[in-house]
């Protein structure tokens, strides 16, 4: 039986931690970077930010007088903690949608693409 070194003990763990490191926090050092936005918060909220932007610029071809830091507090109190799709739902039943498009939207989807527009422009 052969038994193993203080030494190689010690390289192997360290090796195995690098291997785990690398599959569980590879991934995040690979995942795109954004500069920091006041709005972080919401376009959190999607998984997509490059495609928001994009659906959002569709949404300012339609929204006149698009204040981003009002919108911004507006979804923050119309969201209050609550899963977006709940803040989604809501939208839909009264009525609050957007167009972008030719698409339809819930309002707060869209105003969050819309920020994720703005930020990324």
């Amino acid at each position: 039986m052969k038994t193993v070194s203080r030494r190689q003990t010690i390289w192997l763990g360290g090796a195995a931690a690098v291997l785990v490191a690398g599959g569980v926090g590879g991934r995040m050092l690979l995942r795109k970077r954004y500069a920091p936005t006041p709005y972080d918060d919401l376009i959190a909220l999607v998984h997509d930010r490059d495609a928001a932007a994009q659906i959002g610029e569709t949404v300012l071809a339609e929204v006149e007088d698009f204040e981003p830091i009002a919108r911004a507090v507006s979804l923050r109190s119309r969201i209050a903690g609550r899963p977006l799709a709940v803040a989604l739902t809501e939208d839909a039943a009264k009525g609050r949608l957007v167009e972008g498009g030719g698409w339809v939207l819930p309002e707060t989807l869209g105003l969050i693409c819309a920020l994720a527009a703005k930020a990324a422009g």
